[in-house]
């Protein structure tokens, strides 16, 4: 009788491993192209004499700001005329991604959804956090 309660207690831990194992596969070939900004939202409240600031500096950025991965494990991130090249990797459940600049700086991001679709990832941004969402650029 123990044997039995022993097996299927060794099969339910057998398949939730096996289940979280599959939920955990890697995700870096949805990054594998030209993102662009859709939208950015800072988790603190911006005061109302420096929102159309604010809103004027999202919309220019909508236009500019493009990240693109390559397969390679490089990037490219292009904002106005400027261009920033470096490295970056996903960690083994694809929910922090981590940046290496040319210039050596290293930076980790949270991502809060990765998809063909959609990208987003918090980042900080001296003492606020910001949510950049991406978009696949057309």
């Amino acid at each position: 009788m123990k044997t039995k309660k022993q097996s299927k207690f060794i099969f339910l831990i057998t398949a939730i491993f096996v289940i979280a194992l599959s939920s955990c596969k890697d995700k870096s070939t949805l990054l594998l192209r030209t993102w662009r900004l859709e939208d950015m939202k800072y988790t603190r409240e911006i005061p109302k004499e420096m929102r159309p600031a604010f809103d004027r500096s999202i919309a220019e950025m909508k236009n500019s700001l493009r990240l693109t991965y390559h397969a390679d494990g490089t990037y490219v991130t292009h904002v106005n005329q400027s261009e920033l090249n470096g490295t970056w990797k996903l960690n083994w459940n694809s929910s922090k991604i981590t940046s290496t600049s040319d210039g050596g700086e290293k930076k980790e991001y949270t991502i809060k959804e990765l998809s063909s679709t959609k990208y987003s990832f918090k980042a900080m941004e001296g003492k606020n956090e910001v949510l950049f969402v991406m978009v696949p650029e057309k």
